[in-house]
């Protein structure tokens, strides 16, 4: 009767044991899946979204992104306002201040975080100079490319040519990859370039730098470009805005311990040589992805006085950090 009462009691542990361990076998439920079109401008900026793709963060997180190509933030915006695109992961902030002048934004797109930021250690945007332009001065009554008369980069050679008194040139909207050719060839006297156009051309002696324009005089210091959603993704699809979000965090962490093989992933995405993807200036990437509100309101006076802006932009318009929030607090 005792063996038999043990071998039961034996068979009920056995039976508990097997029972609290199957959840930790279980396979684990994949990811809610989540579709988003995403509008890229092909630049260094876009270092993160390469490395979340090429490093299966995306699909870590349920992300299936589609890529639509523009030439400028402002385009990506709009077409994010008409419904055409969901999400832009590197925008300009000069196109998000026009575009919340102009009450585009919060209305049909939102910023939820900061993407990259620019400094003297980490500048992004140069003005290359053919040789008969040897000073600032010398850019009066001559065509300046730009990328988009709206972008940042645009902003910073305005805002360069308004302190240096130049008053009169011609803004020639080019794509990134042909300005250098441009300035090489004598069609235009100058052009705002971003990275890695500019160690580029820089090699290929296209022309030499003036100076930084982003990353020196007028913005030795700015929050560069920020994560865009559509207000409607954002209001109603939530969870798709925090798993790119949680996507975007880990590919910046996964920089920030793998510089070598995200230069390496750079190159392959926008297909440098390697000697290009070793110069190029990257820009540096925010760790918990939040705006820096003192930054933001630090660059509009110049905007407006270079009559780029009609009026400040209240800081507290321009993004929305909630979404952030909870993400950052499931890391707690």
């Amino acid at each position: 009767m005792s063996r038999t009462r043990g071998f039961l009691i034996l068979i009920m542990v056995a039976m508990l044991v097997i029972t609290t361990l199957l959840p930790a076998c279980a396979p684990k439920a994949p990811p809610q899946q989540f579709k988003l079109r995403m509008g890229i401008i092909k630049s260094v900026d876009l270092l993160p979204y390469y490395v979340l793709c090429e490093q299966g963060f995306d699909k870590k997180n349920g992300l299936h992104i589609v890529e639509q190509h523009y030439q400028g933030g402002s385009a990506i915006i709009k077409a994010i306002a008409d419904g055409s695109v969901d999400i832009a992961s590197s925008v300009g902030t000069m196109p998000v201040l026009l575009a919340t002048e102009n009450g585009i934004m919060p209305d049909k797109a939102v910023a939820v975080a900061a993407a990259s930021f620019a400094d003297a250690h980490h500048p992004t945007t140069g003005v290359l100079v053919g040789p008969s332009v040897t000073n600032w001065k010398d850019l009066e009554g001559k065509h300046i490319g730009v990328n988009s008369k709206t972008s940042v980069t645009a902003a910073g050679i305005i805002g360069r040519l308004h302190l240096e008194g130049v008053t009169e040139y011609t803004l020639v909207e080019i794509s990134l990859v042909n300005m250098g050719l441009a300035v090489a060839g004598g069609n235009i006297a100058a052009a705002s370039m971003t990275e890695p156009y500019v160690t580029q051309s820089l090699l290929r002696q296209d022309g030499r730098i003036l100076d930084w324009v982003i990353g020196g005089k007028p913005f030795d210091n700015m929050e560069f470009t920020m994560i865009v959603f559509s207000t409607d993704i954002y209001k109603n699809n939530p969870e798709a805005v925090k798993a790119y979000l949680r996507a975007h965090l880990e590919a910046v962490k996964w920089i920030e311990q793998n510089p070598e093989k995200a230069r390496s992933i750079l190159a392959r995405q926008l297909d440098l040589s390697p000697e290009v993807a070793q110069k190029i200036k990257l820009l540096r990437f925010s760790p918990d992805g939040r705006n820096d509100p003192v930054l933001l309101e630090s660059m509009q006076p110049m905007l407006i006085n270079a009559g780029l802006l009609k009026a400040p932009v209240p800081v507290s318009q321009l993004y929305d950090e909630t979404l952030l929030n909870e993400v950052l607090k499931e890391k707690r």
